[in-house]
């Protein structure tokens, strides 16, 4: 067990991390492109309420919340909702700080927050599958061709990392056959496959796109093996204290899902709005991806959650909790 010497330093470490947080998401606040005002979830507007939510990566994946802020879904369901991006490392952060009140990211890392003693709650899932591909070098064009090879992840820990030994388990293959090289950025990871350094690596949809100029491609979806990575995270003392603030936020969730499938226009317009970086053909590209990784429903799915507390459990040398019920919010469990 760690010494109250090193924990009390942990604990000022994660003062210092939330106290920077503010600082950035205050910054965020004033930047274009988020709609709504910030702040706790008091009554604005007549019966809105306004609500920060951060989310943990760029892209596609959390098209969900663009649509939601610019086609004003969520102001339909009584939320003036202000979105800023966080790193991952940020995200439970913000939400210790009070400076977001709800978060998107793996579910994975909640579970490792919830582990060390934080008080989070899961409110709502809107994916439940891995979100990458397998792209692969010319000598390879299947999962069997990875073994004895080297394939490019970011972290330890990570879901690329989960990501990979998912897809080998699913295809009868030995994880310790194949080597991993954890580059961190996807930008390291490509430049290490257009050099030939590792044979494969797993992207989310359209980063890897420019490996088809050294003659890389597409060798498997990891959309058909179940993950928890659109998991939103909200503290317990929030959840408690504004119960419907977050059941309308799930209701919202649900309509944004829909839209997403029957408004795909609408929906790359507001993918690029988020991402400026991104072509029109990259948007494309990822948003017929993501149609195969977007729930219809954001319901939590416990199962999925016990999942990512195994891992997390795994990860920390700790126990996985027999139940997780009470980490779930009171009226999203469902089997």
């Amino acid at each position: 067990m760690a010494s109250f010497g090193r924990f009390a330093h942990r604990r000022i470490l994660s003062v210092a991390a939330c106290a920077a947080i503010a600082t950035v998401l205050a910054a965020c606040s004033s930047s274009g492109g988020s709609g709504g005002s910030g702040g706790s979830a008091a009554s604005g507007g007549g019966s809105q309420a306004n609500l920060t939510i951060a989310y943990a990566a760029t892209g596609a994946g959390f098209s969900d919340l663009y649509v939601g802020v610019a086609d004003g879904i969520f102001k339909k369901y009584g939320l003036n909702v202000k979105i800023v991006q966080v790193t991952p490392a940020n995200l439970v952060p913000a939400l210790l700080s009070g400076s977001a009140q709800i978060g998107g990211g793996v579910a994975d890392g909640a579970a490792s927050a919830i582990l060390k003693g934080e008080k989070l709650q899961y409110v709502a899932l809107t994916e439940g599958t891995y979100n990458l591909q397998l792209w692969g070098n010319s000598g390879v064009s299947n999962v069997h061709d990875l073994i004895g090879k080297t394939v490019a992840l970011t972290t330890e820990g990570s879901e690329t990392d989960f990501g990979l030994t998912a897809l080998l388990q699913a295809n009868g293959i030995n994880p310790s056959s194949v080597s991993r090289k954890y580059l961190v950025t996807a930008p390291q990871m490509l430049s290490a496959m257009h050099s030939g350094a590792v044979a494969a690596g797993l992207f989310q949809p359209p980063t890897a796109q420019s490996l088809t100029e050294t003659g890389g491609k597409i060798v498997d979806s990891l959309s058909n093996l179940p993950y928890a990575v659109g998991a939103y995270i909200a503290t317990s003392s929030y959840a408690k204290a504004n119960p419907g603030v977050i059941t309308k936020f799930i209701a919202a969730e649900k309509a944004n899902l829909a839209f997403l499938r029957s408004n795909p226009q609408q929906t790359m317009a507001a993918i690029q709005q988020y991402n400026t970086a991104n072509s029109a053909a990259d948007v494309k590209i990822a948003y017929n991806f993501f149609l195969h990784v977007w729930k219809q429903n954001p319901t939590v799915t416990p199962s999925l959650i016990q999942a990512a507390f195994t891992r997390a459990a795994t990860n920390t040398h700790t126990t996985a909790p027999s139940s997780i019920s009470q980490y779930i919010f009171s009226s999203q469990a469902s089997s």
